[in-house]
């Protein structure tokens, strides 16, 4: 199999299972008590997951990520990278939606502030670290650059 059907399998199985769980618990939880609140022993389990989802995938793909750089080419190693950086430039910008949505359901007054700055918090943290891996991979594509045209002279 591939290494891009095998990373695009590993992201989009927990996802999938994640919103089919999450999804499914909820309507479940709606249609048995329709008009009440959501309670927080329904939420954190789901929450858990939400972060599992996201922790497990990059576990796998970083581990696939390690093996393939073993065996690629140089070409190859440069067509990786540009892949990932357009994907942590994607990543970022809707990170950075999803963070200007919580300012904006925060000062209309559609959200409280004790779920706010959790919630906040969790997306600016998933920005940083979506910022630092970004930084990390445009240093890493520089040095690959630059060893490439070192090999030309």
């Amino acid at each position: 199999m591939k290494f891009e059907k095998r990373v695009f399998l590993i992201l989009l199985c927990p996802a999938l299972v994640y919103v089919l769980c999450a999804s499914g618990v909820l309507f479940a939880y709606i249609h048995a008590h329709p008009g009440a609140l959501i309670p927080r022993w329904l939420s954190v389990p789901i929450f858990c997951l939400f972060v599992l989802t996201i922790l497990l995938p990059s576990f796998f793909v970083r581990r696939a990520a390690r093996k393939q750089s073993k065996v690629e080419g140089v070409e190859e190693a440069h067509v990786r990278r540009v892949r990932a950086i357009k994907g942590l430039k994607m990543g970022l910008i809707v990170w950075g939606i999803i963070f200007l949505n919580n300012v904006r359901m925060l000062l209309q007054g559609s959200i409280p502030w004790t779920f706010a700055i959790p919630g906040s918090a969790v997306v600016a943290l998933m920005i940083v670290v979506s910022w630092i891996s970004l930084r990390r991979l445009q240093r890493a594509e520089a040095a690959g650059e630059e060893n490439k045209h070192r090999q030309t002279l």
